[in-house]
């Protein structure tokens, strides 16, 4: 091994807890929940569970974005945006506005995600 040969990064594995604080329905792209990271790592292609108040779904983790950035993974502590396949637009909260029901993007505030 020479002096500036490369090794692959380590990806790290195991459970992750995300704290929604946030969500979105954004065209063309799917449903994106906003929050924190608060334990593990999580990365693109991770399989998720989102504890709703109706029940518990199953979704994966299709994108991550956290400062305006695709990365590959979190680490705790980030704050970061997921894009969540498994995830419908009827999950999102509604409340009255407008001219009939409008998005409640916090309405999911405190909800976790976790590793599956």
């Amino acid at each position: 091994m020479s002096l500036f040969s490369r090794r692959p990064a380590e990806t790290p594995s195991g459970p992750f807890r995300f704290r929604i604080s946030g969500i979105y329905q954004i065209p063309t792209r799917g449903v994106v929940v906003t929050g924190t990271v608060t334990d593990g790592t999580v990365q693109v292609g991770a399989n998720a569970v989102v504890r709703l108040p109706g029940g518990v779904r199953e979704v994966v983790v299709t994108r991550i974005e956290t400062a305006r950035r695709k990365r590959p993974s979190a680490e705790a502590g980030a704050e970061a945006g997921l894009y969540l396949s498994g995830l419908r637009t009827a999950d999102i909260p509604t409340v009255p506005g407008g001219d009939g029901r409008q998005q409640d993007n916090t309405g999911l505030d405190g909800v976790e995600v976790t590793s599956a």
